[in-house]
């Protein structure tokens, strides 16, 4: 007997909201959105398909930081462009794949200041001093958290 395996009802949800936003992101409704959303089009290392992913970001020193957990970051090639979609226009981007504590904290509290909202996704927390808690930073990383900063060309 072979198992099949179904999407979960979060899963199935998660499709058509990211389905939805990547309308809206390429259509001319993209304002609506793209102040704190941009895509991501990464392909698949070992299929060559393309994922176009909708992904929550924040601005730091000219670069585009993207905190996630998602599998897609690990389709990233180094020394190898990504394409993105900025505000209705469409971009290459060189990239890093950040996981280091002390680097991701420094990024981490400039995502969390411009997104609150990803930290409850992530579970990470600034702490009153406005740094970011050091203990939610580390479990993070041990679940596969990462930062990806983005470089327009």
């Amino acid at each position: 007997m072979t198992s099949t395996k179904t999407p979960t009802t979060q899963s199935r949800i998660q499709r058509i909201g990211d389905t939805v936003v990547r309308f809206i992101l390429r259509s001319p409704l993209h304002p609506l959105l793209s102040k704190k959303l941009l895509i991501i089009t990464v392909s698949g290392r070992k299929t060559g398909r393309e994922y176009a992913n909708p992904v929550g970001y924040a601005e730091y020193e000219g670069h585009l930081l993207i905190g996630t957990a998602a599998t897609w970051r690990h389709n990233l090639i180094p020394n190898t462009p990504v394409r993105i979609l900025l505000r209705g226009t469409n971009l290459q981007a060189t990239h890093e794949v950040i996981t280091d504590e002390p680097r991701a904290a420094t990024l981490y509290r400039e995502i969390l200041t411009q997104n609150p909202t990803h930290g409850r996704f992530a579970k990470i927390h600034l702490d009153p001093d406005g740094t970011v808690n050091s203990a939610d930073l580390r479990a993070a990383l041990s679940r596969g958290t990462a930062i990806v900063r983005l470089r327009p060309l």
